[in-house]
C-alpha cells in the first residue's frame, strides 16, 4: 500500500505523536497510553487498544505480554478484561485472519479480513463488542523482532459509524511503521527485563552502582562481603541480560532513570 492519500499535516501529526511517545519512552504503560490517546484524536475514534505480544506467524499462537485501552467506560473495561481472560487475541477471528499474512507491518480493516456475516456471528462481536456499542475495527501489527515480539494497535468505531477510510488506514500504517523500530530502543518494551522485579538487596546494589560506586564501595555501604557483592552484581547482569557494567547502567537508566534509584538503606553512606 502506498501513502499517496496522506497529507503533509497527517505526516507532521504522526511524527509529533511519535515524539510525545519518545518523551515517555522509559515506561511502557505511559508511552502506550499516550500513543493510544494520540491515535484516538488523530484518526477520530472513540476507543483504541493495543500492546505487545509474542507471535511467530503463521504457526505459533499469539501470547499477550501487555494490553492497554483508551476510551472505554467501566462496563467496557470489564468486558475488555473478560475478553483477554476468556478468549484473547489468539481466539479472535480478526487475529486468526492476520496470522498467515506476511510482512513486518500489516494494517487491515475488518472488512479486508472477513465478511460481515462471519463477524456478526462471532462470539467476539456478540459477547464483547455489541454490549458496549463498538463495531468496525482497524488493526495494525508490527513485528518488532525476529524472535516474534510484536506490537499491536486496534482502533474501534462506534456501532453505526462509517467504516475506516483508505486514508485512515494508510495513516495508521505509516505511524506504526515509523514508531515500530523505536520499540526496544527509545521506547522501552514491556518484554524487556524490569527493575521492578528485583529484590530489595539487588535494588540497593543497583542504586549504588548508578551513583558510580565500585563493587568494593558497594560492599562497604551495604555492609556486605566483597564476594556477596560480586554475586549481586553478577545476578544483575543475568537479570538484565547484559555482559558489562556499562551495558547494565545504560539499560537501567533507560528503563527508570537515575532519580528513581535513591532507595538506599538508612545507614548507607551518603
Amino acid at each position: 500500500m502506498t501513502n499517496a492519500l496522506l497529507r503533509a499535516r497527517d505526516v507532521r501529526d504522526a511524527y509529533r505523536l511519535i515524539g510525545e511517545c519518545r518523551d515517555l519512552g522509559s515506561d511502557p504503560a505511559l508511552w502506550h497510553a499516550r500513543m493510544l490517546q494520540g491515535l484516538q484524536r488523530l484518526i477520530g475514534v472513540p476507543v483504541t487498544d493495543g500492546g505487545e505480544g509474542r507471535w511467530l506467524r503463521p504457526h505459533s499462537p499469539l501470547k499477550v505480554i501487555s494490553a492497554f485501552e483508551i476510551g472505554l467506560d467501566a462496563r467496557g473495561r470489564d468486558l475488555y478484561m473478560a475478553y483477554h481472560r476468556e478468549i484473547g487475541p489468539d481466539g479472535d477471528p480478526m487475529f486468526r485472519a492476520l496470522r498467515p499474512i506476511p510482512g513486518r507491518a500489516v494494517t487491515l480493516t475488518r472488512k479486508q479480513m472477513m465478511s460481515g456475516s462471519i463477524w456478526y456471528r462471532s462470539a467476539i462481536w456478540n459477547e464483547y463488542r455489541r454490549p458496549i456499542g463498538i463495531d468496525d475495527q482497524l488493526t495494525s501489527v508490527y513485528q518488532v523482532s525476529d524472535a516474534g515480539l510484536v506490537n499491536v494497535i486496534a482502533l474501534h468505531r462506534a456501532y453505526g459509524e462509517r467504516q475506516f477510510s483508505r486514508r485512515q488506514q494508510q495513516l495508521l500504517e505509516f505511524f506504526h511503521a515509523e514508531l515500530g523500530p523505536l520499540i526496544g530502543r527509545a521506547l522501552v518494551s514491556a518484554a524487556e527485563p524490569s527493575p521492578g522485579t528485583l529484590s530489595p538487596r539487588l535494588r540497593q546494589t543497583l542504586a549504588c552502582l548508578l551513583e558510580g560506586d565500585s563493587e568494593k564501595h558497594v560492599a562497604w555501604r551495604l555492609g556486605l562481603s566483597r564476594a556477596t557483592t560480586h554475586e549481586y552484581v553478577t545476578a544483575l547482569y543475568r537479570h538484565f541480560e547484559v555482559q558489562s557494567r556499562a551495558q547494565l547502567m545504560a539499560h537501567a537508566l533507560k528503563r527508570l532513570g537515575r532519580t528513581q534509584w535513591k532507595e538506599l538503606p538508612a545507614d548507607a553512606d551518603r
